[in-house]
């Protein structure tokens, strides 16, 4: 095997390793947005909020105009709660928040 064979080898194994890594980075950063979503819900809804809101949002099935006036106001309180602004900044100030805002 010539040195020219053994270079061009090496530079495709290089190369597929950096793929590689380049998507456990997004999976890293997703993981952490996961991990601060997580948090922020629960220190904001206790276990019984979070219980209802998932039980809302099953039984419309995700479509508003399946729930009933009660339902809504009461969803519309729960997501008070959570602050969604103040998850939208803790999102952004994570690792994924930062290279989803970069453009080549």
């Amino acid at each position: 095997m010539s040195v020219l064979d053994r270079f061009a080898g090496t530079a495709s194994s290089t190369a597929a390793r950096g793929t590689w890594l380049a998507r456990g980075a997004w999976l890293l950063a997703i993981a952490e947005v996961l991990v601060a979503v997580r948090n922020h819900l629960s220190d904001r809804l206790s276990e019984k909020d979070r219980r209802r809101m998932v039980e809302i949002v099953r039984t419309s099935k995700g479509r508003p105009s399946n729930l009933d006036d009660g339902e809504r106001r009461e969803l519309r309180e729960l997501i008070g709660k959570i602050e969604p602004a103040e998850l939208a900044k803790t999102v952004a100030s994570s690792g994924l928040g930062g290279r989803l805002g970069r453009r080549r």
